[in-house]
């Protein structure tokens, strides 16, 4: 979040069925995981999660690989200077919903006992809700509301969107190991086509030292060299894994 945007969209509360409710969350799971690009998936989380809870603004905050947070989605659309933000763990409400993988409900942020973290709030919300999406034992960011209006969400929509967190979470980790596995693929493509390089190369050394044909295979055995110093910088084929630097894990007040 950021306090100088202000979302200006408002939706009138409107309570639901229990039919309705399901219906609704069944659609949000079966939009999300039916995704396998990460911008799709979070843009249809947010989409989706319009009908299901009421609320001004809505964004979701992954950690990078140096363990801070920045915002991936929004609804409404964040200015760009937002979304390019990187935000300590540390300075933020969300940064404590992260590093205590437990949600934060606060119905009025002008009686919040929380004077640090509340203030980087936007300007004009009243209530703020996050939940931290954990996938793979650990919690990999926040899915978070806010309302102008003061306790906006009574337990039932605190409960539902609870329970919307683990899918978005896990839809996440999806889309994020079909864009690894792509990578991964497109990496072993190239060294194999570089691999099929070295050995025309090769040959063709080969062929010109049988010949006598100096010049021809000092050529082409520096182009065999610059294939293969290609190969050895071929990036490793691992997961990155998000490192949380210790000066951000601070203690927040309770």
């Amino acid at each position: 979040m950021d306090r100088l945007w202000v979302p200006l969209f408002h939706e009138p509360v409107t309570r639901r069925d229990g039919h309705q409710v399901d219906s609704l969350l069944l659609r949000l799971a079966r939009q999300v995981t039916a995704r396998q690009d990460l911008d799709d998936v979070l843009g249809e989380a947010l989409r989706c999660l319009r009908p299901l809870v009421t609320f001004g603004g809505g964004s979701i905050q992954l950690l990078d690989d140096e363990g801070w947070i920045q915002m991936a989605a929004s609804d409404p659309v964040a200015p760009e200077h937002v979304m390019a933000q990187r935000v300590p763990l540390g300075s933020s409400i969300a940064g404590r919903v992260i590093l205590t993988e437990q949600p934060i409900y606060l119905p009025d942020l002008n009686l919040s006992k929380m004077p640090g973290p509340a203030k980087r709030v936007s300007t004009g919300v009243r209530s703020y809700f996050g939940v931290p999406l954990v996938a793979d034992g650990r919690a990999i960011g926040v899915l978070q509301i806010d309302s102008c209006e003061s306790d906006a969400w009574n337990e039932d929509d605190r409960a539902l969107f609870l329970t919307v967190a683990p899918i978005v979470a896990s839809a996440i980790q999806s889309a994020r190991a079909y864009a690894r596995a792509g990578a991964a693929r497109a990496r072993a493509e190239a060294a194999e086509s570089r691999l099929v390089a070295a050995r025309t190369l090769l040959d063709t050394a080969r062929e010109c030292s049988r010949n006598g044909e100096q010049r021809d295979l000092d050529r082409h055995l520096e182009r065999l060299a610059r294939v293969l110093a290609a190969v050895e910088r071929q990036p490793a084929d691992s997961e990155r894994t998000v490192k949380l630097p210790d000066q951000h894990a601070v203690a927040f007040p309770r």
